[in-house]
């Protein structure tokens, strides 16, 4: 490199760290003495409120500004209704950001009447972890493999027909032709796993393998239930459990499986509303990578048998923008199924 470029690099680097300084400090201005609000979209209890949680107790301290971070929960239609809110009534100021449902790209795309938002245009901030999802039978109802789901009922729990849980054992019934009947209106997982115990249901379908761990270990480790199939592009290492994709009987229905499988990719992602200054953008981005390598968060996470997998809000933006583009026989199918 010449004297010149060279003088010229220095030159734009200076320039550009100078933007960015002045960036954090207009972000820095903006957030101090306020309060974010972190919106998780799923009732209290559950795996979304308990990542989303572990999230506001340690993003503070990396926003410019440390502005304080409280969690609302706003349960409703598989994060349908916080997403409703976050587009239209949300200040579009950085201040409200939302841990959303996996399932919601796939709402937006087949109750387009209901979902009044693009989630395309949406600012997502990262997402905290992706583990495969499960499918679960309790073990007195005897059933413990796809056959045997194919055989007998199986009375699956679930919040609502856009939630994984009504969503995953309507396409198997469709595909794989298990016979599951589904009761909706519970208000959270919490509810379900306690009418799992109940025996009020017989499986569930939806919790991650990684918050069944951390939260149900005890019935891992007693044998209480059956996981049948994870539901993910990526098998887990030390579930002993198929893939739902692989469980297909044709191509055809293995590209259906595979599209709801997809959902995995969102994990616990969270975002801002669209139309975002872009220096709190930047700022917020920055902040959630700093908490995902922060030793507290990743200390507590570890205590509470939490997994974080961390990926930036430029990676899930890409994956969200893929799945609202998402095939129009794919929404075909999904709109008979859940409304």
């Amino acid at each position: 490199m010449t004297a010149a470029r060279f003088r010229l690099a220095l030159g734009l680097a200076a320039s550009l760290a100078a933007c960015f300084a002045a960036r954090a400090q207009d972000a820095a201005s903006f957030y101090a003495g306020r309060q974010v609000r972190m919106i998780v979209g799923t009732g209290p209890g559950g795996g979304y409120d308990i990542y989303g949680r572990l999230l506001a107790r340690h993003l503070g301290r990396h926003i410019p500004g440390k502005p304080g971070v409280v969690v609302v929960n706003m349960p409703g239609a598989a994060s349908l209704v916080a997403a409703n809110y976050l587009a239209n009534i949300a200040p579009r100021d950085g201040t409200e950001m939302l841990m959303v449902v996996q399932s919601l790209p796939l709402v937006q795309v087949s109750r387009s009447d209901k979902a009044r938002f693009d989630l395309a245009r949406f600012n997502w901030l990262g997402n905290m972890s992706s583990a495969a999802n499960t499918v679960l039978a309790w073990r007195a109802s005897g059933v413990a493999s796809l056959a045997d789901a194919r055989s007998r009922e199986l009375v699956m729990g679930s919040t609502t027909p856009s939630s994984l849980g009504g969503i995953y054992p309507a396409i198997m019934n469709r595909v794989l032709g298990t016979k599951f009947r589904i009761i909706h209106g519970y208000e959270s997982g919490d509810a379900i796993d306690l009418a799992l115990e109940r025996g009020e249901v017989t499986g569930r379908a939806g919790v991650s393998w990684a918050a069944l761990k951390a939260y149900r270990a005890n019935w891992l480790r007693e044998g209480s239930v059956n996981v049948f199939a994870q539901v993910g592009l990526r098998a887990e290492p030390d579930l002993d459990a198929p893939l739902l994709a692989d469980l297909a009987g044709n191509n055809a229905d293995r590209e259906i499986l595979r599209f709801y499988s997809s959902l995995v990719a969102v994990g616990r992602a969270v975002t801002l509303g669209p139309d975002i200054p872009p220096e709190r953008l930047e700022a917020l981005r920055r902040a959630f990578d700093a908490a995902m390598a922060d030793p507290l968060l990743l200390a507590e996470a570890e205590k509470q048998g939490l997994e974080v997998r961390a990926q930036p809000g430029e990676s899930v933006q890409a994956i969200v923008a893929a799945m609202t583009r998402a095939k129009a026989n794919m929404i075909h199918l999904d709109r008979e199924m859940i409304e």
